[in-house]
């Protein structure tokens, strides 16, 4: 039995799961169709049964395809999005390159823990349990800030000590803030964006500069309680006199 798909025909079930990494809409349809799931029963039964039942999943498509392809060939390299990553690291990279924010099309990747599944899947976690356990670790922390579990993850897949922003990749904050400086970047601005920024705070844990950047921090969320302080100093004082009667009140009296 063979099938056709956008007007290619497959006759086995490992050339078919090569070509979802392409990522294509038309592709998760067919996936979900009839004859295709027939096909892959027909093929080996016990993934057959695994992909029925995926079909009925109500996953995004990228997600979908992802598991998909574990199913046919869970040996092949990590894809997403239409785009194949031949190492972790190189995915990691490609997370950082979306700096300041997460990119839509790859968050789905953090939210649904795909690289530890497709490290378990793939046989990789066997001899990498520490780097495995890890990365499950980051992807847990999405509940709590996924910015900074995107960032994290993307740190700690590349190995790469360098501050990311706007797809360009700087050794350190000094050149960073150097070159923005040469643009005549509003940097008060750009200060209080990174004071409390998650990208920020994932570069304090896995960067170059830990010690410097969680100093910073520090000191941002110190002045950010002063002001906070003196706001409320300020409300109390206010409650604490009588109101002046107003114009019209003195008039009356």
């Amino acid at each position: 039995m063979a099938i056709t798909i956008e007007e290619k025909t497959y006759d086995d079930i490992f050339a078919l799961a090569k070509d979802l990494s392409l990522g294509k809409e038309s592709y998760a349809k067919a996936l979900r169709s009839p004859e295709v799931l027939s096909f892959i029963r027909e093929e080996d039964s016990y993934k057959g049964k695994r992909a029925d039942a995926l079909s009925l999943s109500s996953l995004p498509d990228d997600v979908f395809l992802f598991r998909m392809q574990e199913i046919l060939n869970p040996f092949l390299p990590f894809a997403f999005h239409g785009k194949v990553y031949e190492t972790y690291a190189d995915l990691g990279r490609d997370i950082l390159a979306s700096s300041p924010t997460p990119s839509p099309f790859l968050l789905p990747i953090l939210r649904y823990h795909l690289v530890s599944e497709h490290m378990k899947t793939s046989g990789y976690e066997k001899d990498h349990v520490e780097e495995s356990r890890k990365v499950s670790e980051i992807e847990n922390e999405d509940k709590e800030d996924s910015t900074y579990s995107y960032f994290a993850l993307g740190y700690y897949l590349s190995g790469s000590k360098s501050f990311f922003y706007q797809g360009v990749e700087y050794e350190n904050l000094y050149n960073f803030t150097y070159y923005l400086i040469k643009k005549e970047t509003d940097l008060n601005a750009l200060g209080t964006f990174l004071g409390s920024s998650s990208l920020l705070e994932a570069y304090g844990d896995y960067g170059n500069e830990k010690a410097l950047v969680k100093e910073y921090l520090h000191l941002c969320k110190e002045v950010d309680r002063s002001e906070e302080n003196l706001l409320s100093f300020q409300e109390k004082r206010k409650s604490s006199y009588p109101q002046k009667p107003s114009q019209g009140e003195k008039k009356k009296l």
